[in-house]
């Protein structure tokens, strides 16, 4: 069971990790793209955050999987570390990206707030994991990186929950939008808190 949810987080983590390559090569809007104004979309600094948030955190969501297999870890320390501090700074900069264009959302406060407060629990917990494992605080270090990972998993929730509202509960997007904004990281956070939690407990 656990190979089997292994696979499916990583194959899923990939695809949307790979994602970013549509929206880099598109000729026009593309995706969510489509919702943006053209002013917006225009605009250098927008360009230059939402370029950088998705590339980065694409490399993240695609590097940051691996962290979580026992067995790779013990077995391949160095590449460990090495996929460790690239995960670090990916996220860092696709979140502090994030933080920036979070204002520009197109259906208001509402989705714009979410994805700030997204953006700062990302870095955040990813710069207090980068400080823990650096004290050799393992336990701290692990707890944080669950995290983390799980606010970088935003960007897979989110093209999880979006169709459902939208073609599910026929919601329009400019309704669906900002409570996907929500949804696509509370819920990622409660289920980090859970198995956080639950490790804990077994831990001898």
């Amino acid at each position: 069971m656990k190979t089997m949810i292994v696979i499916l987080l990583a194959s899923v983590c990939l695809i949307i990790g790979t994602y970013p390559l549509a929206d880099l090569l598109a000729d026009g809007k593309f995706g969510l793209l489509q919702n943006k104004s053209s002013a917006v979309v225009s605009n250098t600094w927008w360009q230059l955050g939402f370029y950088v948030h998705i590339v980065s955190g694409g490399a993240a969501l695609t590097a940051g999987w691996t962290q979580f297999i026992r067995h790779w870890r013990r077995k391949y320390p160095q590449m460990h570390r090495l996929a460790g501090v690239f995960y670090i700074l990916t996220a860092s900069l696709s979140s502090l990206a994030a933080i920036s264009i979070a204002p520009w959302t197109s259906t208001g406060w509402i989705a714009g707030l979410a994805f700030e407060i997204l953006g700062l629990i990302w870095l955040i917990v990813t710069l207090q994991a980068s400080v823990s494992i650096r004290r050799r605080n393992l336990q701290q270090h692990s707890s944080l990186m669950i995290y983390s990972y799980s606010a970088c998993c935003a960007a897979v929730t989110l093209r999880l929950w979006l169709p459902l509202l939208l073609l599910g509960l026929r919601l329009d997007f400019s309704i669906a939008y900002p409570i996907v904004a929500w949804l696509c990281w509370v819920p990622n956070l409660m289920v980090a808190r859970f198995v956080i939690r639950r490790s804990a407990a077994a831990s001898p």
